[in-house]
């Protein structure tokens, strides 16, 4: 558990924010480890290759690498070593932008396509499985309308 050892005098330790916050994130890291273990042995790649994949595809098959930085949380060079790995299998190809120099997009291949075709299906039965499942319609609609709200904040 989150900090819930006895005998500890650290005052807000066993507060129920601290708990709550804990547990959130150690159920995310246990679904992270299972989603990133089973697209691994079922497609041969990470998860972060999956998400970066998924956000080109859904942003109309291109964008720009800044764009899939900020999107996937890495740093600029973190981005490029990443592009660099899924050009190298062929995933996706960097393309200029004609009309700022400055400008390079990251575009999926068909290669690409197919491996994310592959990944989706083994990862929408791990969501089904792993997450879904595990909650009633009622609390799943509460979880999404919770996570949706901390997402959007300004706080």
């Amino acid at each position: 558990m989150y900090c819930m050892t006895v005998g500890h005098d650290v005052k807000g330790c066993n507060d129920a924010a601290v708990h709550a916050y804990g547990v959130t994130l150690e159920a995310l890291a246990r679904l992270n480890h299972v989603f990133d273990q089973s697209l691994k042995s079922e497609v041969g790649i990470s998860q972060t290759w999956f998400e970066a994949l998924l956000r080109i595809e859904r942003s109309g098959g291109q964008m720009t690498m800044g764009e899939l930085a900020g999107q996937v949380a890495l740093t600029s060079g973190g981005v490029t070593r990443l592009v660099d790995r899924l050009v190298e299998r062929k995933f996706v190809e960097r393309r200029a932008c004609p009309e700022d120099r400055r400008v390079h997009y990251v575009a999926i291949t068909d290669d690409g396509r197919a491996t994310l075709q592959r990944a989706l299906d083994v990862h929408l039965s791990d969501l089904r499985r792993e997450f879904v499942e595990q909650m009633s319609d009622d609390e799943l609609s509460t979880v999404v309308s919770v996570m949706d709200r901390l997402r959007s904040s300004d706080g």
